[in-house]
């Protein structure tokens, strides 16, 4: 009798995680507060096709890689070069995560100027968003430059306000880079 009741209260302790976790779903809670500093966008859009500056289909590389693109309309200004300068110390700071990701600067001009900032930042690349539905999963008519998040299969997965603290975008970039394998 004592070791039916042993069983029993074992039996309950391991199956009350699994009740209270069921019990909380079924009535729809969400925590207040998630884990990620910029906005996930659920569901991800898919990556529309893009060109590069001199208007060739832009190519994914070999392997696939994480890329934090820097997106705003028109030609790159102060707000953009900062952006730019924040996602490279950003992409600095991940060391020895930093082969996983690429940046990329985007803008909606057909020929942007890119000539002064590939200068002073080589690993950068351009992409052309030429076409409406590639403008609309960037936000381009919104005004100002943001930075987002792609993963490794072409999925635009957060997105970050032109304001957005950087050292939230590195916390973001290292919990993906912790618990992701592709990439």
């Amino acid at each position: 009798m004592r070791g039916n009741r042993t069983l029993a209260l074992v039996l309950g302790l391991l199956l009350l995680p699994f009740v209270v976790a069921a019990s909380l779903y079924a009535v729809g809670w969400h925590p207040e507060r998630s884990g990620n500093h910029g906005e996930l966008l659920s569901p991800p859009r898919a990556l529309p096709p893009l060109v590069d500056a001199r208007g060739a289909p832009l190519v994914r590389s070999a392997a696939p890689h994480w890329r934090l693109v820097i997106a705003g309309a028109g030609p790159c200004d102060d707000a953009c070069r900062k952006w730019i300068v924040l996602t490279r110390q950003v992409h600095v700071a991940l060391y020895k995560q930093m082969s996983r990701v690429e940046r990329t600067w985007l803008t909606d001009q057909a020929n942007p100027n890119d000539a002064a900032l590939l200068t002073l930042q080589p690993d950068l690349h351009t992409a052309v968003a030429a076409d409406a539905a590639s403008r609309a999963a960037f936000d381009l008519e919104s005004g100002g430059h943001r930075v987002y998040v792609v993963d490794p299969e072409d999925r635009i997965i957060l997105r970050y306000a032109s304001d957005a603290d950087p050292r939230g975008i590195l916390k973001d970039m290292e919990r993906l880079l912790r618990y992701a394998w592709a990439g």
